[in-house]
């Protein structure tokens, strides 16, 4: 995330802008409201807007909207977390303007039409089927559900079918109205045009755009009686038995996230030496799939490590997790073990750094939390200073005994 510049249009919008010489543009808007931003009655309403984004405007109906980029060859995309919603896109440099259109289009001027709404409302009903017939994706959203209870940070992205059918337009309205503002949106861009470029491009689209003017609602901040440990078990029709275990982790702004993140990669992380998947699978066989991670937010952080096997297995695998978690609080690894996983965890950064449009859209979530946007030099020093101690403080405070929370979905024959 090296060389990049930020400019504040007047509505403060903010553009994160950095040049690239390439014939492909990487582009898009970074907003911050997610499901954490909802109320019980409008759980999956960030979601739902995300879709709703490519369903019409008041000058394009919906198949205009998929048409614009495609017919160029180009990719327009939306996701939503916890925190954040993207709308973003990928094109052939020539045609930007022609994306920055669309994207502030959709963003600023999406109507939700109302027979829009009936469809789209089908549609991620079958996304949430298509979840819950997945229990490596409903599992995790079944653990946060559990532990944070009826705090927002629990609540599942997609929603419920029954809040689902629940929202009407003007909820959609209402919600958009109080989240979706200039102040609270980053526009990322990766490409070959200057800054003063882009800002030319844009200042015709999001200058007529108001500012909220302090409107804006306040996100409800985790405080720590929100968290709950617990253990659960549930039966399954699943050939499989799906373990979790995972509790709270440092927040992105703690100084103890980089300790946390390392220490993750090293006993789940993707690489085919990480030491649960050494142990599990490939001294014991006992899974095909097992990871550890570490999700971030500005003021908590989520850890989890799952792991599939057959029921006739799980007493093992579930003991081979605790004895890792174990070994980490009481032992952990010398200097030169640790700088050799050091080197691993900064290779896998530096592949990551290949993909430009997931690069800028977390420079847009860094900037929208406050967090300085570091370069590569500083985070690669960052991860050099953590000390064999710092890993053993980290596995310490997170992963008492009394903090760690477990949920299991028995396959079928468990006992």
């Amino acid at each position: 995330m090296d060389e990049f510049q930020l400019y504040t249009f007047p509505n403060g919008l903010r553009l994160y802008h950095q040049q690239f010489p390439s014939r492909i543009t990487h582009c898009g808007f970074v907003m911050d409201a997610g499901s954490r931003d909802e109320t019980a009655a409008e759980m999956g309403m960030a979601h739902f807007i995300e879709h709703l984004f490519f369903k019409g405007t008041k000058k394009r109906k919906s198949i205009h909207v998929l048409n614009r980029l495609e017919v160029v060859g180009g990719e327009l995309n939306a996701y939503t977390t916890k925190d954040k919603t993207c709308v973003y896109a990928s094109v052939n440099s020539d045609y930007f303007a022609r994306t920055a259109e669309l994207l502030s289009d959709i963003v600023f001027h999406s109507n939700f039409p109302e027979k829009e709404l009936v469809k789209e409302r089908n549609v991620i009903h079958e996304e949430i089927d298509m979840y819950l017939d997945s229990p490596e994706e409903n599992i995790l959203d079944l653990f946060q559900e559990k532990a944070f209870q009826n705090h927002p940070l629990g609540f599942n992205i997609l929603g419920t079918h029954e809040s689902l059918n629940s929202f009407s337009r003007q909820d959609i309205l209402n919600f958009y109205g109080s989240w979706y503002i200039p102040e609270r949106m980053v526009f990322v861009y990766n490409g070959p045009k200057s800054l003063k470029q882009v800002q030319r491009i844009l200042e015709k689209h999001i200058l007529p755009i108001p500012a909220a003017n302090g409107q804006a609602k306040q996100r409800l901040w985790f405080k720590s009686d929100v968290y709950h440990s617990f253990q659960y078990k549930e039966e399954t029709n699943h050939v499989q038995t799906y373990l979790t275990i995972g509790g709270l982790a440092p927040g992105n702004q703690a100084e103890d996230r980089s300790a946390m993140a390392l220490l993750t990669n090293i006993m789940g992380g993707p690489g085919l030496n990480s030491r649960l998947n050494l142990a599990i699978r490939e001294r014991h066989g006992f899974a095909y799939d097992v990871e550890a991670n570490y999700q971030a937010m500005r003021d908590i952080g989520l850890f989890h490590i799952y792991v599939g096997t057959d029921s006739r297995h799980l007493k093992k695998a579930r003991e081979l997790i605790y004895k890792e978690l174990e070994f980490w609080k009481q032992k952990g690894l010398n200097n030169l073990q640790l700088h050799r996983y050091k080197n691993q965890f900064k290779g896998q950064i530096l592949m990551g750094e290949e993909n430009r449009a997931s690069l800028i859209l977390s420079a847009g979530k860094m900037i929208l939390d406050e967090r300085p946007i570091e370069t590569l030099e500083n985070l690669f020093k960052r991860i050099d200073a953590i000390t064999p101690e710092q890993i053993t403080e980290v596995a310490r405070r997170y992963w008492s005994d009394n903090s760690l929370s477990e949920l299991t979905f028995l396959g079928k024959g468990s006992e």
